[in-house]
């Protein structure tokens, strides 16, 4: 269980539910040793009755009947009784009893017993049982016992209702404990959102704005994204100075191979290596631009005018080419990105659709609730439906019929993913051929 909030809530139910067992079971076994007690005191004071009743009648049957008139002792089976047994083997029984006796074992002498027995039509009773010496010198054992049924009906009810007390407790306990992990995991929720809304900025993360137990994590924070900032920028600076060491290296030998052109020499495999590496380093300084200034809030791009721009350009080379761009593009469009980049990357997308098309190119660009969708179509051979992200892979051509470098929808990739929108490639179902489509995010 890898969630702090599971393990808390978990944690809480568990302990909620020892406490309720726990405290249920305790509660309970008091209760019922409280009610046992009381039932005791009451079996107690009937006994002290009936020694009262035998003293004063010396063991006489009939009066001694007459002295304990309690109607409890005139219904046969009522679940009360008392029984008076002589050292002269004279029995004398309430008429409860009708004609059973109590089974007793045999009683010390001076010893007062308590005992659960059984009594007459299978009733459990429990019995209090002592010697008692009258005025006649004559020693009799005395028992009175009482059934055990009410007491027993009453300990049940007392412990449910304890278990449904007790379980509304621990639910109650555990709703509380979710309560509490909620209220406690917000300074962490609170700190995710912080760090997302600041990885793409400078700002330092607000340490006294947290709880004293986060505060060593937020400044630990602070520290890693700082270094992670610095080994950015010297990542960044290392790739521009790298790529303007290699672009004098490149101009001085794209001269010598025109030179040697000029003599006569074969040199365009040359040429062409050199292309590929000016639109490798053009495709570093891209993603470099992207990455350095890629921040959605804040940035946003009236496509309007780009489009424009871009649709008045390719439709001069279209028909220098005797090709035809169509241009359906919505008014009124802003998206999260700067507007040189959406320029490269539709002029890229452009300059392909051109390059493959047989005679018409189109351009649309529509609006949903989160995205504008710019596609740009084309009649030509297309591509297969196998052919996956290859497109979007730096070097990979996949037809080397036409010139190029096969970096051109590479970059268009790189640079939509910084501004994290979507691109993809598909056959163009009202045209035949390949259709690029670009979300990006909707600027209001």
């Amino acid at each position: 269980m890898r969630s702090l909030r599971q393990r808390a809530v978990a944690g809480g139910a568990i302990w909620a539910t020892v406490v309720v067992l726990a405290g249920t079971n305790a509660v309970g076994n008091y209760l019922e040793s409280l009610t046992l007690s009381r039932f005791d005191e009451q079996l107690d004071a009937r006994y002290t009755q009936a020694v009262v009743a035998l003293a004063n009648t010396g063991g006489d049957i009939d009066a001694m009947q007459d002295q304990l008139n309690d109607p409890v002792y005139q219904r046969s089976f009522s679940g009360n009784y008392w029984q008076a047994t002589s050292d002269d083997g004279r029995i004398v029984v309430s008429r409860s009893l009708a004609d059973a006796l109590l089974s007793l074992p045999e009683i010390p002498d001076g010893d007062t017993i308590l005992q659960q027995i059984d009594g007459p039509a299978d009733q459990r009773l429990r019995a209090i049982s002592r010697q008692a010496a009258i005025d006649d010198g004559t020693v009799w054992l005395l028992t009175v016992a009482s059934s055990t049924e009410t007491l027993e009906a009453d300990q049940a009810e007392l412990r449910r209702r304890l278990i449904v007390s007790f379980a509304l407790v621990g639910l109650l306990a555990t709703a509380g404990a979710l309560l509490l992990v909620l209220f406690t995991l917000r300074p962490l929720a609170q700190l995710r959102k912080d760090v997302i809304a600041r990885k793409d900025h400078k700002e330092d993360l607000p340490v006294d704005n947290y709880p004293q137990e986060v505060q060593p994590l937020v400044a630990d924070i602070n520290d890693l994204l700082e270094r992670n900032r610095d080994i950015l920028a010297r990542s960044r600076r290392q790739t521009v100075d790298l790529a303007h060491a290699l672009k004098t290296p490149s101009a001085v030998l794209r001269n010598e191979l025109f030179e040697l052109e000029k003599e006569g020499v074969r040199v365009q495999k040359g040429i062409n290596a050199l292309d590929r590496l000016d639109a490798q380093l053009k495709r570093s300084f891209s993603r470099m631009k992207a990455s350095q200034g890629n921040s959605l809030e804040g940035t946003s791009t009236n496509l309007d005018v780009s489009l424009a721009r871009l649709g008045r350009a390719f439709t001069a080379l279209a028909r220098n080419k005797e090709r035809e761009l169509v241009v359906d593009v919505a008014s009124d469009l802003h998206a999260k990105i700067n507007q040189i980049d959406f320029e490269e990357i539709i002029g890229n997308l452009l300059d392909n659709a051109l390059k493959w098309s047989a005679s018409q190119i189109r351009l649309s660009a529509t609006p949903s609730d989160e995205w504008i969708l710019v596609q740009v179509e084309d009649d030509g051979p297309g591509m297969g439906d196998d052919i996956g992200d290859r497109p979007f892979v730096s070097g990979q051509r996949l037809d080397e019929s036409k010139p190029g470098t096969g970096l051109g929808l590479a970059i268009a990739s790189d640079l939509v993913a910084a501004y994290q929108g979507k691109i993809e490639i598909t056959r163009s179902e009202s045209m035949g051929g390949a259709m690029v489509v670009v979300a990006l995010r909707r600027s209001v």
